[in-house]
Parts: C-alpha cells; sequence; structure tokens
C-alpha cells in the first residue's frame, strides 16, 4: 500500500512539472529569436498556430548565403494578432520584402510557419492601426 501511495505521489508530481512547464514556458520564449525558442514552442501542445500580421516597412535585419548558394535575408517584424496582441518575430526569406505591404504569417509561438502578402482590406482595422502607430 505505500509504494502504491508513492507511485501515485510520484505521477501527481510529474504531471504537474509536466502541465506547468508547458504553461510557462511560452511566456518564456515569447520575442525571443533563438533557434531553441521556436523548437521547443513548435513541439509545446499548448502553443496555437495563429495568424498575425506584419508591415514591410523593416529592413532585412541581415543577409546571407544560404546551404544552396542563394541569398537569404533575416527580417525581425513587430507583429499583432487580430485581438491586438503584440509579438516580435524573426525569419528567413530568400525575397527580399517589398516595403509598405502587409504580410499575414502564420506562426505557432516563435516558429514562423508560412507567410503571404496580403491586400489591405484583408488586414483588420484595428491591427492596421497598431502597425501604424509602431
Amino acid at each position: 500500500m505505500k509504494i502504491l501511495g508513492k507511485l501515485i505521489l510520484g505521477v501527481v508530481v510529474l504531471g504537474s512539472l509536466i502541465v506547468g512547464g508547458a504553461v510557462i514556458v511560452p511566456s518564456l520564449t515569447k520575442n525571443r529569436h533563438s533557434e531553441l525558442a521556436m523548437a521547443v514552442d513548435n513541439v509545446n501542445l499548448l502553443v496555437k498556430t495563429e495568424t498575425v500580421y506584419a508591415s514591410t516597412t523593416a529592413k532585412p535585419v541581415s543577409s546571407f548565403i544560404g546551404g544552396a548558394g542563394e541569398k537569404e535575408y533575416r527580417y525581425q517584424l513587430v507583429t499583432y494578432t487580430a485581438k491586438g496582441d503584440a509579438r516580435t518575430l524573426a525569419f528567413e526569406s530568400q525575397w527580399r520584402l517589398k516595403p509598405h505591404c502587409y504580410l499575414a504569417i502564420t506562426t505557432k509561438g516563435q516558429n514562423v510557419e508560412s507567410w503571404e502578402r496580403v491586400a489591405t482590406q484583408k488586414v483588420p482595422v484595428s491591427v492596421r492601426e497598431n502597425l501604424a502607430m509602431s
């Protein structure tokens, strides 16, 4: 009986650590631009995939030659959700982004899954206002 009690206690403690870590980690990875932050957010089941919006007013932070010999650009953009939550994201592109365009970015935490250029009308008004002020 004592062994069963210790086993149950161990399972409860381990479960609490796992759930607690999964809840706390997203706040630790927010606005971090490391590969580790992206990897952690990608595997965390509590981090939802969402669409955020950005304006391409920023120039690339850096450029480099990719593995296949192509030029790549690294961007760091302030993004907003439709609810108005801000987040800074970093991602790489094989194309230099045209200035003063809007992007819809599909992201899971800090991990950018995809992005596309969108028309102004497709960007929520509240997001456009936030982007204009930032």
